[in-house]
């Protein structure tokens, strides 16, 4: 029942998907993160069924690319994306680390955080919208021939344990809302947790792409789920080599970029 509560805490906090089961309890709130790749896998279903959906209405390619890439931004109320213009803003200021974690914190929008949302933007419609076009209408539909879209099922599961791991693992910074949590036993049982569910996701794709529950073999889910999670390894190892440590914006930062880099894998196993 715990579990259960925390799954939908989980929701509740980390998305902006309608649920009228919105409980809290204080003793479910540290198995927050653990539920989080969950949310994840939520949100990964909704994503291939508005592709599924406008593919089956014949919407124009340039808009079924634009709500695909926007998205994940309205589904998550921009809290992801928040932490990246944060975060950008602070890493591309290049100043000494106090001014970096005044920036991160300064409630308001610099030139470099407006500059990297609009390059993450265009990059990722441009990946979608070429993703999109390449893809066979009816393999795309086909479940059973390896679709590369399904991937879309996936990539937030992926960047969301990644999130899930980091926080746990991470050092705090001194403001982030983690701080608390510092002197606390570190949570291993809840970090193995998160990533049993990595591996998992990782070989289900992989027995998927070898065409252990389809009629062909392409590993190309699997590498766009590998790649994902590489470029979440490097975009958290980056920011927190400049920032000294893990909040929530550095988290979201990462999210945000790891997912544009699935995107982009997907044009090219596509």
């Amino acid at each position: 029942m715990r579990l259960i509560q925390a799954f939908f805490m989980s929701l509740g906090m980390f998305s902006s998907i309608p649920c009228p089961y919105r409980p809290w309890n204080e003793k479910a709130r540290h198995l927050m993160l653990v539920c989080l790749p969950w949310v994840g896998l939520v949100i990964g279903l909704i994503w291939y069924g508005l592709f599924y959906a406008m593919e089956q209405f014949g919407v124009p390619l340039q808009l079924e690319a634009a709500v695909l890439v926007l998205y994940p931004y309205l589904v998550t109320g921009f809290i992801h994306l928040d932490g990246y213009m944060d975060t950008s803003d602070a890493i591309l200021s290049r100043r000494p680390l106090e001014e970096k974690l005044r920036i991160l914190k300064d409630p308001h929008t610099g030139a470099f955080a407006v500059i990297s949302v609009v390059v993450l933007l265009l990059l990722c419609y441009g990946a979608m919208a070429s993703a999109v076009e390449r893809i066979n209408f009816k393999q795309a539909l086909d479940i059973a021939s390896s679709d590369p879209m399904l991937s879309l099922i996936l990539i937030p599961v992926i960047t969301r344990c990644g999130s899930a791991i980091a926080v746990m693992g991470g050092k705090p910074l001194a403001h982030s809302q983690y701080k608390g949590e510092e002197g606390k036993k570190r949570p291993t049982a809840e970090i193995a947790a998160v990533s049993i569910t990595f591996l998992a996701v990782l070989l289900t794709a992989f027995a998927y792409g070898a065409g252990v529950w389809s009629a062909g073999s392409s590993y190309g889910p699997v590498l766009i789920l590998f790649g994902t999670a590489v470029a979440y390894l490097g975009s958290i190892l980056s920011a927190v080599r400049e920032l000294g440590g893990v909040s929530g914006d550095l988290a979201g930062y990462a999210l945000t970029m790891a997912e544009a880099a699935g995107l982009v894998f997907l044009v090219f196993v596509s």
